[in-house]
């Protein structure tokens, strides 16, 4: 009961009397994190860097702001321009403490939802709480990959990184402004104007193209739906458009789910839970036998009681030539870092139509 309400002050318009009480904690927050950051900074907490480029996706912001389909854009857009990405993730919830490759047998309450998506594009993912160690890991198992993705790191600051990209919701941005407890915000919003790259994930393309303010504004898809016991079976949204078919979401924020499907003609009845929820048989017993329409991050999590019910709608984003281009520029950047120097002959070497003469 309290959690909901903290959560409705939070993205409240204008102050909230709660948001005003919390307001000295929010005080306190402000100053342990800026300390943390500044131990890191002047090198009294360790950091460390794997050896190859490290790009950290995250937010300023608690809770659900589009990073997953985020993260799979930048690895399809690095993977289009040659890169070889590893992924990097702490494995919410589980948290595991020593490094966790992702295989095509794991299951979500062993390494979390999001990184079983992740590995589904064909990428190596390792998790663990210790992000190091878990790039550590991924490159001693993989050592051709030249680019590690760190889904959910921009506070992990043991980790050193060469690229930030901030991701913020549309719909939500910073809420109320104000730091945790008063507000969502895990950090000053000033520390997103320090990331090199700032995505806005929407539904619709601004008008002033593919820019708002500071962000570079990513589109927002949903796909065909396909059957969760048959992946390779799929149909049209349009048709659950008359049959009020049940939307069920344990993620940040169901309802924004629920209006995206409904903006593609389909009407339903919201079935929410909480973020990572992790669903049992019995969670679908009041459903009846109407159809099921669900996250790919909640399908994770149903493969292994999935029925004839369960429909995915896979969602995707999908960046602007102007914001590839950026990303890439930032990444070449980066890379030419760790790139191995290029040593020139000597002008008086002896050469002849054999090659270099080595004496």
């Amino acid at each position: 009961m309290f959690s909901a309400l903290l959560e409705k002050s939070w993205w409240a318009k204008k102050a909230t009397p709660l948001s005003s009480l919390l307001t000295p904690l929010a005080t306190v927050y402000g100053a342990v994190i800026a300390l943390r950051r500044a131990l890191y900074s002047r090198g009294l907490l360790t950091r460390s860097h794997p050896g190859v480029p490290v790009l950290v996706v995250g937010n300023v912001v608690v809770g659900g702001a589009g990073k997953t389909p985020v993260v799979q854009a930048i690895v399809r857009c690095l993977q289009q321009a040659g890169y070889r990405p590893g992924i990097i993730s702490r494995g919410y919830p589980v948290s595991p403490k020593a490094p966790r490759s992702v295989t095509s047998r794991s299951i979500a309450t062993d390494v979390g939802d999001e990184p079983l998506l992740h590995f589904a594009m064909g990428v190596p993912v390792v998790v663990c709480a210790d992000r190091m160690a878990a790039a550590t890991a991924l490159l001693e198992q993989h050592p051709d990959v030249n680019i590690l993705v760190a889904d959910d790191a921009l506070q992990h600051y043991a980790l050193m990184r060469d690229i930030e990209v901030e991701v913020i919701s549309a719909e939500r941005r910073y809420g109320n402004g104000k730091l945790l407890p008063a507000g969502p915000l895990r950090e000053p919003r000033a520390r997103a104007s320090t990331c090199e790259l700032r995505l806005m994930p929407s539904w619709v393309t601004p008008s002033g193209g593919h820019k708002e303010g500071n962000h570079h504004v990513v589109r927002r898809k949903l796909g065909d739906a396909y059957a969760l016991i048959e992946p390779g079976r799929k149909t049209p949204l349009a048709t659950f458009a008359q049959s009020r078919p049940a939307i069920v979401a344990g993620i940040a924020n169901p309802r924004q789910f629920y209006d995206a499907l409904l903006r593609a003609g389909v009407q339903g009845q919201l079935f929410a839970f909480s973020d990572h929820y992790n669903f049992r048989v019995s969670d679908f017993d009041a459903i009846g036998e109407r159809s099921i329409l669900m996250t790919e991050k909640d399908a994770a999590k149903c493969a292994s009681f999935a029925d004839r019910r369960m429909w995915v709608v896979p969602l995707s984003v999908h960046f602007a030539p102007e914001t590839k281009r950026k990303l890439l520029l930032l990444v070449r950047n980066a890379a030419a870092i760790y790139a191995p120097p290029v040593i020139a002959a000597p002008a008086d070497t002896p050469k002849s139509e054999d090659g270099p003469q080595i004496t």
